[in-house]
């Protein structure tokens, strides 16, 4: 059977309709619309004019570079510090680059931060990294609690700060920003951050990590008292049995000459 002809009449009178109504809302649209794109084009034009004339402008040359926790920079130091040069527009300045370079030249700072002042300075603020023990190679280097190293060595130890006996030197070569990877100085830092902060020495001071035999470390208190802890997975036990030791020991060093944790029965030697 044959569909009537006005069906089809109707379907095309449907489309148009839909047309004329889908043209008339983007006219409409387009003349809402219109207010604010010319809007943003005034304003973008006014900010690349603004932007324009801010970097060929002489009132923003780069003038100043001020340098914190860093010491007494001169003001050509300071320049080379970040590697920038008087005169260069402070607007075109990569900051990120900027802390990016004092960060690889600079590897003794944990936090680099760099900021525009205007008209014409740049600050860096800087936090050097703490250093929390020294190692032993052929001089004595300050590391921090991630141990890197850091800059400046002594033939003798530093003060205050426990010595880790034992490292063996790092492959990548023993400069200022190396990263001591090896497991037994990991540890040996670990078990010295463990007595401090336990407090497990009572007053006295841990002024050595032995791991020259990871599997017999000793710790130094004072200097000259030994106390020999061993390896392996005991250390723990053997620290709270220290402890134990301590309650009824007193650490004199005039009288001891070490404590011997390793065994069932702890040994205590005279001097």
């Amino acid at each position: 059977m044959v569909k009537p002809i006005r069906t089809k009449t109707r379907r095309r009178t449907s489309g148009s309709t839909l047309a004329v109504r889908l043209a008339g809302l983007a006219r409409n649209l387009a003349f809402t619309a219109f207010p604010y794109v010319i809007s943003a084009v005034i304003v973008g034009g006014l900010l690349w004019s603004v932007y324009a004339y801010a970097v060929h402008s002489p009132t923003f040359e780069l003038r100043e570079v001020r340098v914190l926790n860093a010491g007494s920079l001169t003001r050509e130091q300071a320049f080379r510090f970040c590697e920038l040069r008087p005169g260069e527009n402070l607007i075109g300045v990569d900051l990120v680059n900027v802390q990016q370079v004092i960060k690889r030249r600079h590897p003794e700072y944990k936090e680099v931060r760099v900021r525009r002042v205007l008209p014409d300075r740049i600050d860096v603020i800087l936090k050097r990294r703490t250093p929390v023990a020294q190692v032993a190679f052929s001089r004595y280097v300050q590391i921090d609690k991630d141990l890197v190293v850091l800059a400046g060595s002594s033939p003798s130890p530093f003060r205050n700060l426990p010595i880790i006996q034992g490292s063996p030197s790092p492959r990548a070569g023993l400069f200022v920003g190396v990263r001591l990877a090896d497991p037994e100085t990991q540890r040996a830092l670990q078990l010295a951050e463990t007595v401090k902060q336990s407090g497990l020495l009572r007053g006295h001071t841990l002024t050595k990590v032995d791991i020259t035999d990871p599997r017999n470390i000793s710790l130094w208190a004072d200097q000259d008292i030994e106390i020999r802890i061993g390896g392996g997975r005991l250390v723990e036990e053997r620290l709270k049995l220290l402890e134990q030791t301590l309650k009824t020991v007193q650490l004199d060093r005039a009288r001891i000459k070490y404590i011997d944790l390793r065994f069932d029965d702890v040994f205590i030697g005279e001097r």
